[in-house]
């Protein structure tokens, strides 16, 4: 005995999507800046060097003294030289008060009296190291005060371009239902009797 058979064949339907993507452009522009550094203040006071030389000693060795020295010098050695004369000649007064004595005491009083002794002493030291040299050195007052620098900035808003994306579909392949029957018997309205 033989069963009626049924066979289905089914095929999917396939629906293919084409998408396009969106886009977006994005451009930033440079902001505007501008940069104004000042120049520090600056102030330089230079005080002068100090140079004293002091040749005195030098002048003293050579015997070239400045008035001043020459006068107190002469008054000193003044002074000196008449309380010398002055024991001299009480000393010459009581030589010649005794003529009891014999000699002859005013000869011998003339010629001690007719010459002079000089005394030049010349400084035996060189000259250059009797000057006296000093020297300070000016200091220098630097004042300094920087300035800000002065800066101005302006932002720019971004560039922005925007294209939308698609989607597009499409059917590609349809679905469909085949069915195939064997061996399947019925009767006819008449009695006519079918195998399929």
């Amino acid at each position: 005995m033989q069963f009626p058979q049924v066979q289905i064949q089914t095929t999917e339907a396939k629906l293919g999507l084409r998408t396009q993507n969106a886009k977006v452009t994005l451009q930033q522009p440079k902001a505007d800046v501008s940069i104004q550094q000042p120049e520090a203040d600056l102030s330089i006071k230079q005080h002068p060097p100090k140079l004293s030389i002091d040749q005195s000693n030098a002048w003293r060795n050579l015997d070239l003294k400045n008035i001043f020295e020459r006068t107190r010098e002469l008054a000193k050695h003044g002074n000196q030289t008449w309380s010398e004369n002055l024991a001299k000649m009480a000393q010459e007064g009581d030589q010649m008060m005794r003529i009891e004595n014999k000699g002859n005491p005013i000869a011998s009083i003339a010629k001690r009296s007719g010459h002079w002794n000089f005394d030049i002493q010349v400084g035996g030291m060189p000259v250059y190291d009797l000057v006296s040299i000093d020297y300070q050195p000016g200091k220098a007052e630097i004042n300094t005060q920087a300035n800000q620098p002065n800066i101005k900035a302006t932002p720019r808003d971004p560039e922005i371009t925007y294209q939308r994306g698609q989607v597009n579909g499409q059917m590609e392949q349809r679905s469909s239902i085949n069915i195939d029957v064997k061996n399947l018997k019925f009767k006819g309205w008449q009695g006519f009797e079918m195998t399929i």
